[in-house]
């Protein structure tokens, strides 16, 4: 018998005058309030899936509905995205307000403790969260992202970088007043978008993670199962520019390579954690080892084939990743026991 497509609820939650979220709610059957429990216990946290830059909640499309089949699932498009009210001002579009929307919408939603899941930009939020608010952050999942900005050093490469967001902007801007095509994914304004998101991509550390297994390193590969993800993610992206607030993709982009580094903090994260990162995306690869070096209980998975969106190219390894995750959850170790070494997925 195949199980009946989940329907998200779908409601708004005002975080800040003028600025409502769009939340989409997903709850597997035996949940909702006319089932008979709910499947992973009654005081089980849900999952918070946080997007990054020009994202959506479409972009956890292909990977919600499985994570929801076990565990409440909720995400959200952040200010300034999606179907979310832009922000009057572009002063009002800061890695401080992301933050503070997400505790204001867990505390709209009557939510303690959740389980977060962060990707790219998203991830720095995720991340400041576990940091700022431990006691709202059961456990962490980090999606292609890095602990410290990166990348454009140097003012004619800073240049460079904002004037492609300035491109960027400048389409998304046309996009909303003409509904014009949007120009095609090997141009300057998509690869401003690209820039935007990848400001985060270089790491502090200065070695790379060598190729195949390393400690507390899972490779995890779906070759057999592969399900591709339609266009690239800058295609993807740009997909979403007629709900992107051109100064939301400017603010945000620039604040990608300009947030306060959390290396130096990461071992204060006590929670169980797992940092999934892209094959493909070369320069995160770093910064994913970083983070799950540094973490207490951290955890690595690299997602074979995969690119900067992996639960986008790569659904099913990244559904495995995630599983994974909370298969430790559920098999706490001894205190004060060793962190085990995953096997290969």
């Amino acid at each position: 018998m195949v199980e009946p497509a989940i329907e998200p609820v779908v409601r708004r939650v005002e975080v800040a005058a003028g600025v409502e979220l769009h939340i989409e709610d997903l709850r597997p059957a035996a949940a909702r309030p006319n089932g008979p429990h709910a499947p992973n216990g009654p005081n089980s946290p849900p999952t918070v899936l946080v997007h990054g830059i020009a994202g959506t909640t479409a972009d956890w499309a292909r990977v919600a509905p499985d994570l929801a089949t076990a565990r409440r699932v909720i995400a959200y498009d952040q200010r300034g995205h999606g179907a979310s009210d832009r922000a009057d001002r572009r002063s009002s579009y800061t890695f401080d307000l992301l933050l503070a929307d997400l505790v204001t919408l867990l505390d709209a939603l009557g939510l303690t403790a959740v389980d977060l899941v962060g990707h790219s930009m998203g991830g720095v939020v995720a991340l400041r969260c576990a940091l700022e608010h431990p006691d709202r952050v059961r456990s962490l999942v980090l999606v292609d992202t890095a602990a410290a900005p990166a990348a454009a050093t140097g003012p004619v490469a800073r240049r460079v970088v904002a004037a492609l967001l300035e491109g960027a902007a400048t389409v998304a801007h046309a996009v909303h007043a003409a509904r014009e095509p949007v120009p095609a994914a090997d141009s300057a304004p998509a690869a401003g978008v690209w820039a935007a998101d990848r400001l985060a991509a270089d790491s502090l550390a200065a070695d790379r993670p060598a190729a195949g297994r390393a400690d507390g390193l899972a490779i995890v590969d779906d070759t057999a199962h592969a399900v591709e993800a339609g266009g690239s993610v800058a295609d993807r992206q740009l997909a979403g520019f007629d709900q992107l607030d051109p100064d939301a993709l400017v603010a945000f982009g620039r604040e990608l390579g300009e947030y306060p580094s959390m290396v130096d903090r990461l071992g204060e994260i006590g929670c169980p954690t797992t940092v999934i990162v892209g094959e493909h995306d070369a320069t995160l690869r770093a910064s994913a080892a970083t983070l799950a070096r540094a973490i207490p209980a951290g955890r690595l998975a690299v997602i074979v084939g995969a690119d900067h969106s992996p639960h986008a190219s790569r659904p099913l390894a990244w559904l495995a990743a995630v599983d994974g995750h909370f298969g430790r959850l559920a098999a706490p170790r001894p205190p004060g026991g060793p962190e085990p070494v995953p096997d290969q997925v």
